[in-house]
């Protein structure tokens, strides 16, 4: 009789430290206050210039393009950012973060033109951007390429038979809208 108490004692302990182990996981904590919140946001510049980043107005630092810069120990809430053109007003990119827990948040700002080039030439062509092969293109096919960052851009366009160059062109991108390229 005694063995058999015992093993319920014993179980019920058991039992009630399982319940002490997963009410101390994740799933049994209560949510994390705004201040008690401490995140990190990385901000990436992949625009073809060098960008000024503002949160809610505030200037947080400038950002050459291909790196990135961290808005450090960020508290829980909605922040808004903004990348200017350096040493400019002009807005390039503007979003919205939500910061609901603790860790590291990931933001990339990209330039949101495209260009589109359209073959009319007669032929199957392959098209080059700043001197990389991007590809084949059809006669009476178009091709948009997009996330296409702020400046200067070279396009070429070859016979795919013998690689003679038919046409080029470049293309200065200024504005976030779609750039358009024909091939006669």
């Amino acid at each position: 009789m005694k063995s058999k108490k015992r093993a319920k004692l014993l179980t019920a302990g058991v039992v009630f430290l399982l319940g002490i182990f997963l009410c101390s996981s994740t799933n049994c904590k209560s949510p994390e206050s705004a201040e008690d919140i401490s995140a990190n946001i990385f901000v990436s510049n992949e625009c073809g210039l060098d960008i000024d980043i503002y949160m809610d107005g505030v200037f947080q630092f400038s950002i050459e393009f291909l790196y990135y810069e961290v808005i450090q120990d960020v508290s829980g809430g909605v922040y808004e950012i903004v990348a200017k053109k350096k040493d400019t007003e002009e807005i390039i990119s503007f979003t919205s973060i939500e910061i609901n827990s603790s860790g590291d948040y990931w933001i990339s700002i990209l330039f949101e033109a495209s260009i589109t080039i359209t073959n009319e030439y007669g032929e199957t062509l392959n098209i080059y951007t700043n001197g990389s092969l991007q590809g084949e293109l059809a006669d009476d096919e178009s091709q948009t390429f997009t996330d296409v960052p702020y400046g200067e851009h070279t396009l070429e366009a070859s016979k795919v038979s013998d690689n003679t160059l038919v046409a080029s062109t470049v293309i200065n991108v200024l504005e976030a809208k779609e750039y358009t390229w024909v091939i006669k």
